[in-house]
């Protein structure tokens, strides 16, 4: 299953000059030449959709250059940047840069001569899946008038939110952790599991509490996201290699037997050079990118304030709220008084929350999406139904809250659900907006499952 990533459109500030794109141009693609005047210049026409072809024309530059391309990642014109590469007339891959949160950004390096170059982004191996409606996610049973359909989220509740903490800092194991165990929260940790590097100023934290990070692990409470290997970007193909899939197999070792999907962010400050496209990574490693997250640094200002309104917001429109820390204590990114207050504005919010782990709620957004019910047996007494789930079962495993909508008529005590091999499955019964709601949760695989009325 293929998800878009969520990143930010930001105004480059090293383009000069920008090439004019005239009219039936490419809408929104920004491309220049890297601090650089006259006289050579780069031009851009849109040959396909996502395949944008750039003529360089020297004009007696005999230096070499630099060209920029920043596309659109918003709109109707919004391009997939994870599946960008750049290629030249003959067909070679060119080493790209990118910024570790900004891989709509781009630039690489050209001999100034007359020459073509093309950025395209490249189809998804096995092409799109093709995904069930919103409708298909819910079926009405005539007969008894029940309602079943798929809940938007884990049990029912409005919005989700994800905590997250980059950088694997010391504190996020004497304060972050213990902290959220309190309130009885799971946060998910973007961590750098790499070794210290010969020849390098720089320590790995990670190394150091390699044990105490291995405890936190075992005992399943907290997630562990890729955040490579050691945060300092890479020069070419191994290098990406190693840093993003040698923190993917760290991680992995620390987590046998579960599923190897997890989060990736590749680093505020940092560079990244590869022949590759980012979904290349993303799909050999198990991985999903995420940005657009609310830094809650203190640095920032009123931050739990800034927390409450984002909060607010996504709940009443039902999204996904996410928010990130660095080091927690005073001097670090958050002061620990305000990182529990940010807690307990959360707290306020519970009952109407799913607080959880980036993993978690990716895999559950994602299931949901590939998923469709289809009525299957109906009477007075017996409602039968199918859950058609098209997500890899070894990588999704994430339950989904099945919520059946009673009529007044229903008496909730005498139901009872279960699978198609008799087992019967844990409900919840609540009420909510006058009506009676049976809640029960499935694991994301093509399976049938029966609500019936006992004695």
């Amino acid at each position: 299953m293929r998800t878009p990533g969520i990143l930010g459109l930001v105004v480059p500030a090293l383009l000069a000059p920008l090439a004019a794109l005239h009219a039936g141009e490419p809408s929104g693609v920004v491309v220049g030449l890297v601090d650089y005047g006259d006289p050579a210049t780069v031009s851009a026409r849109l040959v396909a959709p996502f395949k944008l072809q750039l003529a360089v024309d020297p004009k007696g530059e005999t230096q070499p250059l630099r060209i920029r391309v920043e596309l659109p990642v918003s709109g109707p014109r919004a391009w997939p940047a994870a599946d960008v590469e750049v290629r030249d007339a003959q067909g070679k891959a060119l080493t790209v840069r990118r910024p570790g949160i900004e891989w709509h950004k781009l630039s690489f390096p050209v001999s100034a001569v007359a020459a073509n170059y093309f950025v395209q982004a490249v189809p998804p191996p096995g092409g799109k899946l093709a995904l069930p409606s919103e409708r298909e996610r819910a079926l009405v049973d005539s007969a008894t008038g029940v309602r079943v359909g798929i809940a938007k989220w884990h049990d029912g509740r409005k919005a989700a939110l994800s905590i997250r903490f980059d950088d694997s800092h010391p504190t996020h194991l004497t304060k972050a952790i213990p902290i959220l165990r309190e309130y009885g929260f799971r946060g998910t940790f973007m961590v750098n599991p790499g070794p210290s590097e010969p020849g390098s100023r720089r320590r790995s934290e990670f190394e150091a509490r390699w044990a105490e990070w291995e405890a936190v692990a075992q005992r399943g409470d907290q997630e562990l996201a890729n955040h490579t290997a050691h945060h300092r970007g890479a020069v070419g193909d191994d290098d990406m290699e190693a840093e993003i899939g040698g923190a993917a197999q760290a991680i992995w070792k620390l987590t046998p037997g579960r599923s190897k999907l997890m989060a990736l962010n590749l680093g505020g400050g940092t560079f990244w050079e590869t022949t590759r496209t980012l979904r290349y990574y993303l799909d050999k490693y198990y991985l999903f990118e995420t940005s657009g997250s609310l830094g809650m640094d203190d640095t920032y200002g009123n931050r739990v304030a800034a927390f409450r309104r984002a909060l607010e917001q996504h709940i009443e429109r039902g999204l996904w709220c996410r928010i990130h820390y660095h080091g927690i204590g005073d001097g670090l990114g958050s002061s620990e008084a305000n990182f529990r207050t940010a807690l307990d504005v959360a707290k306020e919010h519970q009952s109407r929350l799913w607080i959880a782990g980036m993993a978690d709620i990716h895999k559950y957004q994602t299931e949901r999406n590939a998923s469709k019910l289809a009525l299957q047996q109906t009477g007075p007494k017996r409602l039968a139904f199918q859950l058609i789930c098209l997500t890899d079962a070894t990588l999704y495993d994430q339950p989904l809250t099945i919520e059946a909508l009673l009529p007044p008529a229903f008496d909730a005590a005498r139901l009872v659900v279960k699978d198609d091999r008799g087992k019967v499955i844990p409900t919840r019964r609540v009420q909510q907006d006058g009506a009676a709601i049976l809640r029960f949760d499935v694991a994301p695989r093509n399976a049938v499952y029966a609500i019936e009325l006992t004695p």
